[in-house]
């Protein structure tokens, strides 16, 4: 029990037993208690022992805004009284998820984009509604807005919240009360307050999010507020290239510095929210390989129903297609390298667009932009490429063959080849930044995770690097690697790397945030190992606290993510060369004796097959409802329902 003089006695008002301390402000505790008539644990907030008369009116003030809400988004309460010693209390929802910038950094993930835009997008809707009930918050913060266990945000802490009376405007003039770190221009100086200032201070909160960093750093409050009045925020991709443009741009007008220039309301802030989420889904993520720099194989917008999949069109490429190609689909395009030295271009219709050169076979998966195509060749030649007119902007010589996939970071891609060496080139220019030598040749595409770039190589080692400036920073050694290995986010500053070896061994690496970098574990990096017992060459893919990984005996596998147990087996007649996918719930898989299925994630159930005379060795692409498998042979089938 607390020690202190104003901690509550062991059953507080015969109904609460009261556990640890959980938080602490200027005027009141907030402990973990049992409510003893209904088993269930709550969140206590009691007021100090001695408080100023203007605290004791704003802890009054948060227990009765807080009773007159109603709303999934903000936090319930449950009951108020007295103790033995006349101190107030209440109880509320216990919400154990963190605070709200636990949803960051943002890595280049889509699971993990789609779920900060949607928790965003249920904050404004819970803002709109707290301003329709005449209410102003004038303090969010991200420990004022927390996470559940559902992972869904509930604001909370209306201490300082604004009540308008009848038909009085929604604004205030003389008051700076709030956090300097997270306050609109208009709050600092004590302006006029409304809607777009809660909005603005939630832009500020957002920004800690997706970047890790606030909007403004002082050495005082003062120097801080005076930014925020000031001065333009660096744009989130500048603080954090893993942020997806579309979500910088919405963050951007939430901290526009005049009021008017902001949503004029949380439905107005949704919408904004709800157009950054459609554009990431529509043209960011589709455009590298196995669905973002994270390799977790997860598309978003598949099929609603995969068991009702048709043939919509198909189209013959001029030369083969073989492993480890990829179809890589952005928002106009789908891009298909083959064996012929040619980079195929299609419309999402199946017509075909462009057939672009190169010197060489081109197995290797490219990089799909809105406006360039970026493509290796076994030449050892890059090619950035403009998508309307075909001229090619730069090229970029390696010294041997590419067969991975070029890794946008930032203003900058990662070109890895197979004399074992990792270049970073200039996005504009193509000259070389930095370059890495590993230990053996290279086949699998480097994957960025927590601003550094990882490679695994042939003699299995695997190489972190500073991705900005190729600086190593570790690495550790498994056995041969051929295949992908992703990443997957199992904590608030923990991740696991799943890595495929040639002998059918999968490895998870415990990765933990050591100063501001992930490392492997250094008490224990090894997470588990499962043993296929046949070569791997599909790169694993990972959904929410599920790994599938195909082998080349036929066998599909699903894996516990934390603990590596055995979920469910499917084996199938083919070789699985191509990497599987995943998207809505399903896995999409294609063996190399021609077979193509939809399983059920959960319960490894196929619900849609077909068979063909020709096998598929590259990774599959799944979007806009739509299934696109490129054939051995250089056909390329859609499905669609």
């Amino acid at each position: 029990m607390d020690p202190r003089p104003d901690s509550p006695s062991p059953l507080l008002a015969d109904r609460y037993r009261t556990l640890e301390r959980i938080g602490e402000g200027g005027s009141a505790l907030v402990y973990r208690a049992t409510d003893a008539h209904l088993g269930r644990e709550v969140a206590l907030k009691l007021l100090h022992d001695h408080v100023l008369p203007s605290d004791r009116r704003r802890f009054e003030r948060e227990i009765r805004t807080l009773s007159r809400i109603s709303h999934p988004g903000v936090i319930s309460i449950y009951d108020l009284g007295t103790d033995e010693q006349g101190r107030l209390y209440f109880t509320m929802q216990l919400l154990e998820g963190g605070p709200f910038h636990c949803l960051g950094p943002l890595e280049d993930t889509p699971e993990q984009h789609e779920r900060f835009l949607e928790a965003a997008h249920e904050v404004v809707a819970a803002l709109d509604h707290i301003h329709a009930a005449g209410m102003i918050h004038r303090d969010l913060t991200p420990h004022n807005i927390l996470l559940g266990a559902d992972g869904r945000p509930r604001i909370m802490d209306f201490g300082l919240v604004y009540l308008s009376e009848g038909t009085r405007d929604l604004t205030r003039t003389g008051y700076t009360l709030g956090t300097p770190q997270y306050m609109a221009p208009e709050q600092a100086k004590g302006g006029r307050i409304g809607p777009a200032t809660d909005l603005y201070s939630f832009g500020a909160v957002m920004y800690r999010a997706v970047t890790g960093r606030v909007p403004f750093e002082g050495d005082n409050d003062q120097a801080i507020l005076y930014q925020h009045v000031y001065e333009p925020p660096l744009p989130p991709e500048q603080v954090n290239p893993a942020v997806p443009r579309p979500i910088s741009e919405a963050l951007l007008i939430f901290l526009a510095k005049r009021y008017e220039d902001r949503p004029a309301s949380g439905a107005a802030a949704a919408l904004h929210l709800r157009g950054a989420l459609e554009a990431v889904r529509r043209s960011h993520v589709p455009g590298q390989y196995r669905g973002g720099l994270a390799r977790a194989g997860y598309h978003p917008g598949g099929p609603t129903d995969p068991r009702r999949l048709e043939a919509a069109w198909e189209l013959k490429l001029a030369g083969e297609v073989s492993w480890p190609a990829a179809v890589v689909g952005g928002r106009d395009y789908l891009a298909v390298g083959t064996r012929r030295s040619t980079l195929s271009l299609l419309e999402h219709s199946g017509h075909r667009y462009a057939e672009l050169p190169a010197a060489d076979e081109v197995t290797g998966p490219v990089t799909l932009e809105r406006k360039h195509v970026v493509y290796g060749a076994w030449d050892g030649s890059v090619r950035k490429v403009d998508l309307r007119t075909g001229v090619e902007r730069w090229r970029h010589r390696t010294r041997a063959e590419i067969t991975s996939a070029p890794s946008r970071w930032g203003d900058s891609y990662l070109i890895a080849s197979r004399d074992g060496h990792l270049h970073s080139v200039d996005e504009e220019s193509g000259e070389l930044r930095w370059a890495y030598k590993t230990v053996a040749p290279i086949a699998a595409s480097p994957l960025v995770w927590g601003g550094s770039a990882i490679v695994a190589d042939e003699e299995g080692w695997i190489h972190g690097l500073d991705a900005s400036g190729g600086s190593p920073l570790w690495k550790v050694q498994l056995s041969a690697v051929h295949a992908t290995p992703c990443v997957a986010p199992t904590g608030r500053e923990s991740a696991l790397l799943i890595v495929p070896t040639w002998e059918g061994e999968l490895h998870a690496l415990r990765m933990i945030l050591e100063r501001g970098r992930y490392r492997p574990d250094a008490a224990d990096p090894l997470s588990w190992t499962y043993d296929l017992e046949a070569e791997l060459w599909a790169s694993p893919a990972v959904w929410g606290q599920r790994v599938f990984v195909g082998s080349w005996s036929g066998d599909l596998r699903c894996l516990d993510l934390v603990s590596g147990d055995d979920l469910w087996e499917l084996h199938l007649g083919g070789r699985i060369t191509a990497s599987p996918v995943v998207s809505g719930g399903y896995v999409y898989v294609a063996t190399e004796d021609g077979e193509v299925l939809a399983v059920n994630a959960l319960s490894g159930t196929p619900v849609w097959r077909e068979r063909f005379d020709v096998g598929v060795q590259a990774t599959p692409l799944v979007m806009d409802g739509a299934l696109y498998v490129a054939f051995m042979d250089g056909t390329v089938r859609a499905f669609r329902h």
